[in-house]
């Protein structure tokens, strides 16, 4: 839900309110005559359900089913008007997957003996590249403090019955101590002990917190001059193994942007880091496609060099790298 959010207030503005209990946040509609931020009887009308991102006005009937397809109807130029009218709803608590290290630190004290080893290992991490990301296990209750459970229901990563929402999956911090965001890769149920996980994930990842760079980018150092960026947690990690395999780890940093759809705040991140050259390696598909024309904007607009690179289909980065691949540029 927070993703979804975070992706339409950087297309929309700051949501009017956030209706949890109902899964949706309220808008100005962009589409029709609101030149006054005014809508029908001087209430917003446009909603995004912050479960599916489908959208809808109900004054003007403007709808669609996914806020990539709100961002292409707008344009990519398009602004939200400044209105007058301050949002009618209080601020939304801030995330505080920052104060969560307690509940990390149990993770990953426990990787080692867990599902989570072997499974790593089937996807081809290394001990050293787990030890060095801080990879852990996603207890299903772990035992923490009280203020650092509290800090995590706020952040929306606990279940009514107590169970966190990252039960059964391989945890990845970042960055690693006082995280802005806390990454989950769900392990297969029938790879974990029967019972892990009384919940059944609707993807086979989540993730909390405000994604504001790149993850990864704080293995950034001043020897640093290649970025190669990737979409996804296990592309980054391979990636960046074979960069330490070769031995480039001063001069190249592997990182990614949580998805295929980055953050409005991500996007002028890599605006405003022109001073490295950028490689992108996508997923060989029509979401790959997009993620790459979106970024290649977003770079170039900032005055960086970038190159882009696809895989062998049908292969993702980390399948490809594992089976031998690397770009000849790199």
């Amino acid at each position: 839900m927070q993703d979804i959010l975070s992706i339409a207030e950087g297309i929309l503005g700051t949501a009017v309110r956030v209706e949890d209990h109902r899964g949706w946040a309220i808008f100005w509609c962009p589409f029709h005559n609101d030149a006054s931020r005014e809508g029908q009887g001087g209430q917003p009308n446009f909603g995004v359900n912050l479960q599916s991102g489908y959208w809808k006005c109900l004054r003007c009937g403007a709808s669609g089913g996914s806020l990539k397809a709100l961002q292409e109807k707008l344009g990519r130029g398009y602004l939200p008007p400044v209105s007058e009218s301050k949002p009618t709803r209080s601020k939304r608590p801030p995330t505080q997957v920052q104060l969560l290290d307690e509940a990390v630190s149990e993770a990953r004290a426990c990787v080692q003996t867990s599902p989570a080893w072997s499974y790593l290992s089937k996807r081809g991490i290394t001990p050293y590249t787990a030890l060095v990301y801080g990879l852990g296990y996603g207890i299903p209750v772990p035992c923490v403090h009280r203020e650092i459970m509290d800090a995590a229901k706020q952040s929306m990563m606990v279940r009514r019955d107590g169970t966190w929402l990252w039960a059964g999956g391989v945890v990845y911090a970042d960055p690693p101590t006082q995280p802005a965001v806390m990454n989950v890769r769900y392990i297969p149920d029938e790879q974990l002990p029967k019972g892990t996980r009384n919940f059944t994930p609707a993807k086979n990842h989540k993730s909390w917190g405000n994604r504001l760079q790149p993850l990864g980018s704080w293995r950034i150092t001043p020897g640093t001059r290649t970025l190669i960026v990737l979409e996804g947690l296990f592309d980054m990690l391979i990636t960046a193994q074979k960069i330490h395999q070769l031995g480039r780890d001063g001069e190249a940093v592997a990182v990614y942007t949580n998805g295929a759809s980055p953050s409005a705040k991500m996007l002028a991140w890599f605006r405003e880091h022109n001073q490295y050259e950028y490689v992108l390696l996508s997923d060989p598909d029509n979401a790959g496609d997009e993620w790459t024309e979106h970024l290649t904007d977003a770079i170039r607009s900032g005055g960086a060099d970038v190159q882009s690179l696809r895989p062998p289909a049908p292969l993702d980065p980390d399948e490809a790298i594992l089976s031998g691949w690397w770009p000849s540029i790199l």
